[in-house]
């Protein structure tokens, strides 16, 4: 199909600008890119374990970034441990567990222990250990704000012993996950685990400048941001068509009048493509089109229904 000569003139703009070799990131990127954070998140772990420890200074070391389903989730994860939900102020979720050894563990610590913990796993967390993961909470979402330049600390929306009460067995989203292992001085260490969706992980890595660059596929973004936002585009109001025989075209002369009958609904054309259609009126002593009807919101309905 030939194409029209003014979007030809358009396609410069357009051909050049890095939105169009972008699109969204597969999941083996996405893993690439989260692993590239590990050592922001280690230095800002190790920044507000310190407030919360005392000055003392943890090492903490990120193991590398693995893909799961809830079931494998469900399964790396103790069947009782302390389970954190932590969510963004553009709704962005991360789930952090830490199990109840390393709990009591940090626990010992924050209180001023050697943090060792020899003893049998208690059925029931004391009340000393619930107020360590208290502020545990706050400080992963400090963290992870830290992380990944976001505008405000993530807030703990929920926490649970039972991550199935977190999130549901039947979920078909696939997560990242990462751990940290967390030691102070010659004590014990202990870990804590991180799990995104990717959907969510997507979204943590917009907020930084990063590209994935497209081979040749198209991509998703809204076609009014920019740069697409300033490109002109001729819109043409067809008012009226009529049929005249080639004698009658061969013999028109300047000054002859030619009568048109205006329809009740008029198109709107972009190119060849009619994208609204609408009803013929005045505003402010000029012709104007008042629009009853958009091809795309047509469309939406159609796919609804």
């Amino acid at each position: 199909m030939r194409q029209s000569g003014t979007i030809v003139a358009a396609r410069p703009l357009a051909r050049h600008s890095e939105l169009l070799a972008t699109r969204p990131p597969e999941a083996g990127e996405l893993a690439k890119a989260l692993a590239a954070r590990a050592t922001r998140l280690e230095s800002a772990l190790a920044d507000e374990l310190a407030d919360l420890l005392g000055g003392m200074r943890a090492r903490v070391t990120c193991g590398k970034v693995d893909r799961a389903n809830v079931a494998r989730l469900l399964k790396v994860v103790d069947a009782v441990a302390a389970n954190f939900q932590l969510a963004g102020d553009d709704g962005v979720q991360v789930l952090a567990s830490i199990d109840y050894h390393g709990a009591l563990v940090l626990t010992d610590q924050v209180f001023g222990g050697a943090g060792e913990w020899s003893a049998a796993r208690p059925v029931r967390l004391p009340a000393s250990v619930d107020l360590t993961l208290q502020r545990i909470g706050d400080v992963l979402g400090k963290a992870l704000s830290a992380s990944f330049d976001l505008a405000a600390p993530m807030a703990l929306a929920s926490r649970n012993d039972v991550l199935g009460k977190l999130v549901s067995p039947r979920d078909s989203d696939s997560f990242l996950t990462l751990r940290a292992e967390i030691a102070v001085a010659d004590a014990q260490p202990w870990s804590v685990l991180l799990a995104v969706r990717e959907a969510h992980a997507a979204k943590l890595l917009d907020e930084q400048p990063h590209c994935f660059a497209a081979p040749g596929a198209g991509d998703r973004r809204r076609p009014d941001a920019k740069p697409f936002a300033a490109i002109p585009l001729p819109l043409t109001a067809v008012l009226a068509r009529m049929d005249m025989p080639v004698s009658r075209i061969s013999d028109l002369r300047p000054g002859d009048t030619i009568p048109l009958a205006i329809g009740r609904s008029v198109a709107l054309k972009l190119a060849e493509t009619e994208i609204a259609r609408g009803e013929v009126g005045t505003c402010d002593g000029a012709l104007a089109l008042r629009l009853t009807s958009i091809a795309w919101n047509s469309l939406s309905k159609g796919h609804e229904q």
